[in-house]
């Protein structure tokens, strides 16, 4: 008798079929499109229930700075007590002069060849002059903080983006999410970890291993409600701002969608060469990853996904993604360089302000370099500073304004998902796989184990 039948029928495992289900693509295609006949059609329902997708974000961001925290120290004290890991600096570098200038570089071919800002029709600039005018208190009281200071402002200015980097009370930052000066912190403690001898340091690296498979498991948790949060947001999302906004800046919606598509796209297409997938497996493999980021529309909530992905799912080297991956996604800032770029180039087009080929270098320098200074940053302040970028070109950006901020939720996610890729794909290529690791281990134990002649 064979073994299959006196074993009998395997018994139908539920949570693996609703697992499959949840992370399905057509799972999150459907949610979204649902998401938006809501909006529209129930407005009211759609905002009834906002209050329970607000609630699940709220249990993703507080594993955040804990999973960093834990992450980065424990990775940071691992590496320095390895030699070896201190070549990977000098590639993540490289990897910031890259993506800036491709940032650049796609969203402003894009802006160039697409021209988002050249509304020809006279009835939708008509239309897009009373959309600007009917929302003209917002645009006063937004615009008012973000003109450049005054030349005999604070002596102090010019330096507040080095001091706002060094936190003067950890444990301040901590309860403010000041991501940026947690990180800080997390990479010099970890390094001074690192001096210390192990047997003296080896209980806090225990306990910091602890916390961080602890928070590992919480977001495996969490994933389970994600494409109904995301339901729930997109309605809401909609019912709030409509359809008006979007038709009227369709041209920089579409600017905007196709850069963020061609860095998801290579982003890819890395991931799945480093890994040796193929191409749709790496994309139903990023499922849970790519729904974070849409949902939370923050690329620090998303960290935890993409050291799951890449350390846990597609086996790359633990101790190195959760070192890079922290550390590029305050460095990598793929989707503000997007939005500085096409933004500036819609506003001229806009306004018919011609650019000369000086003009468009000026505008991908400042755009590239401003967008490093956003990390922590929320949207709209991160929007905010465009005004810099229109500044240098004599652009009015303080009327416009109420445009992007009409269609800031879009472009939010826009610029996570571009920028979550670009860190996932960018650590794929630094950090050693599995296999790898496993090859060079081998041939080091043969170049000992041979003898001497």
């Amino acid at each position: 008798m064979a073994i299959s039948e006196l074993a009998g029928p395997l018994p139908f495992d539920w949570r693996l079929m609703a697992r499959r289900i949840l992370r399905s693509p057509v799972t999150t295609i459907a949610m979204i499109a649902a998401g938006i006949l809501c909006g529209l059609y129930y407005p009211d329902f759609a905002h009834a229930i906002s209050p329970v997708a607000q609630l699940y974000l709220n249990f993703l961001k507080m594993v955040v700075l804990p999973y960093l925290v834990s992450s980065v120290i424990f990775s940071i004290t691992a590496m320095v007590q390895d030699p070896k890991s201190v070549r990977y600096l000098g590639k993540v570098g490289m990897a910031v002069l890259v993506v800036s200038f491709l940032s650049v570089l796609v969203s402003g071919t894009l802006s160039l060849i697409l021209q988002p800002g050249q509304i020809e029709n006279p009835q939708s600039r008509i239309e897009l002059g009373e959309f600007i005018n009917s929302q003209g208190s917002v645009s006063t009281d937004l615009a008012f903080p973000f003109q450049p200071p005054a030349s005999n402002g604070d002596p102090n200015g010019g330096h507040s983006i080095l001091l706002d980097l060094v936190p003067n009370n950890v444990f301040n930052a901590l309860a403010s999410g000041q991501t940026i000066q947690v990180l800080l912190f997390c990479l010099l403690f970890g390094l001074a970890m690192g001096k210390i001898p192990q047997p003296s340091s080896m209980s806090l690296t225990q306990a910091l291993n602890a916390v961080y498979r602890a928070c590992t498991v919480l977001t495996n948790w969490f994933i389970w409600g994600l494409p109904f949060a995301t339901f729930i947001l997109i309605a809401d999302q909609t019912a709030s701002t409509g359809t008006k906004p979007l038709m009227l800046m369709g041209g920089y919606l579409l600017v905007m969608g196709l850069s963020c598509l061609t860095f998801v796209a290579g982003a890819f297409a890395i991931i799945a060469i480093r890994s040796r997938r193929s191409y749709w497996t790496t994309i139903k493999t990023c499922q849970p990853l790519l729904m974070v980021a849409i949902t939370t529309r923050s690329s620090v909530a998303s960290l935890p996904w993409v050291i799951n992905l890449l350390g846990e799912r597609l086996r790359f080297s633990l101790v190195v993604v959760e070192l890079l991956v922290p550390l590029q996604a305050a460095l990598l800032r793929t989707g503000p360089a997007l939005l500085y770029t096409s933004g500036a180039l819609f506003i001229a087009q806009l306004y018919g302000h011609q650019l000369a080929v000086p003009d468009l270098v000026l505008v991908g320098i400042i755009s590239a370099l401003l967008a490093l200074t956003t990390g922590g940053m929320g949207s709209l302040l991160i929007l905010s500073q465009m005004s810099i970028v229109c500044g240098y070109l004599k652009l009015p950006f303080e009327a416009a304004f109420v445009l992007f901020v009409a269609v800031d939720a879009a472009v939010d996610t826009f610029m996570t998902l571009a920028s979550v890729c670009t860190v996932a794909a960018s650590t794929a290529m630094i950090a050693p796989s599995h296999r790898e690791t496993t090859q060079t281990d081998a041939a080091s134990d043969q170049l000992e184990a041979e003898p001497v002649r």
